[in-house]
């Protein structure tokens, strides 16, 4: 068939998507000149063309605004952009040379990725596959990626999942490392505003199983390990289960925490 004879409809439908798509690239190409974080919001149609950018530009956008400097600050930097999605780290991974990482390398994980946490309606639980976890893998496991610091911003990640009762993202990021100890055991306190003995105990206590028992392998008959708790329980958080009331804490701070009650407390 030849263009030709197609109806007069269908061949602006046909032009006007190749202008579209080359106008697009145009500016793409004036944006990564440019790299201006404005110019998406000068207009409607400018703000449609980079909304439906692709992952391999949007890398490129922030590989030009970070710039060239150590891995460490390089992915700080990156991983506060909101567009650096998982699609996009992808792009920019791929694209960074392989180059040693130093053992005490890292990176902070921003705060952009756990402000919107909250507890879910009813029932609702959350899920291993839900935002931010793939992504955190994704940055966990990339060998390009500096190791991130999972108490960045004074601990303030493990905080919001506390917050939201996220238990899949909770045991994630005691497993790398997060401590309850920041701003005097914030994390802490919100389990226990909660009152939830079991969200306590698994912020106190950390796992003493051996790595094939905490893979689901029953069958091992390895002894658990007694570990020193990941914070010492204060007068302060006993006071705290006290007001709220939380007996089932309290009587656990007491007998097992062997945590005394100062004068305040007791007049409670």
């Amino acid at each position: 068939m030849r263009l030709e004879s197609l109806p007069v409809e269908v061949n602006l439908f046909c032009f006007s998507k190749v202008l579209l798509h080359f106008v697009g690239q145009i500016v793409y190409e004036v944006q990564l000149y440019a790299l201006s974080p404005f110019l998406p919001y000068t207009s409607p149609h400018l703000r449609a063309v980079f909304d439906a950018s692709p992952p391999s530009f949007r890398a490129q956008y922030i590989r030009g605004r970070v710039g060239p400097i150590n891995p460490s600050d390089f992915f700080t930097q990156s991983l506060c952009y909101p567009i650096c999605t998982l699609e996009v780290l992808d792009a920019l991974c791929r694209h960074l040379p392989d180059h040693p990482l130093s053992a005490r390398s890292t990176c902070e994980l921003p705060r952009r990725l756990f402000r919107s946490l909250g507890p879910k309606l009813g029932t609702l639980q959350w899920k291993e596959r839900e935002h931010p976890l793939p992504f955190l893998r994704y940055i966990y496991s990339s060998p390009k990626i500096p190791h991130p610091d999972p108490n960045a911003h004074e601990g303030y990640a493990l905080v919001k999942a506390v917050h939201a009762n996220f238990l899949p993202l909770i045991r994630f990021l005691l497993h790398h490392g997060a401590s309850p100890q920041y701003k005097n055991g914030l994390a802490v306190k919100v389990a226990i505003q909660k009152k939830d003995l079991s969200l306590v105990k698994l912020l106190i206590e950390p796992d003493a199983s051996p790595p094939m028992a905490q893979e689901g392998n029953t069958t091992s008959k390895a002894k658990r390990r007694r570990l020193e708790d990941r914070i010492a329980v204060t007068p302060d958080m006993l006071k705290a289960a006290v007001k709220r009331d939380a007996i089932d804490i309290v009587n656990y701070f007491i007998h097992e925490k062997a945590c005394v009650p100062d004068m305040k407390t007791l007049y409670l």
